[in-house]
């Protein structure tokens, strides 16, 4: 479940092992080679881990940074739109 925090601008993901799960599966080598400018899921999780412990368990991000480092490092403008993009190529193409 998503919550944000209004007072900082933070997004709470609870049940993240399960995100990540949906994540690795959506985010192809081929979508991430393709899109951006990583060969892997991997790659991209390394890059943003200043941004992001994708480890933990309940990620806690501030979309302006996400949505920064995606603009930067992918053809998208920003996280919610690589996510929308690869979730359809997976499974409405």
């Amino acid at each position: 479940m998503e919550q944000t925090n209004p007072n900082q601008g933070y997004v709470f993901l609870d049940n993240a092992p399960e995100l990540m799960k949906l994540l690795e599966d959506i985010f192809t080598d081929e979508f991430m080679q393709q899109h951006t400018r990583f060969d892997n899921f991997e790659g991209f999780q390394f890059s943003s881990a200043v941004i992001l412990n994708w480890k933990a368990d309940t990620l806690i991000y501030a979309p302006p940074l996400l949505d920064a480092f995606v603009k930067e490092s992918t053809q998208f403008g920003d996280w919610d739109e690589m996510v929308r993009t690869a979730t359809q190529l997976r499974y409405c193409s």
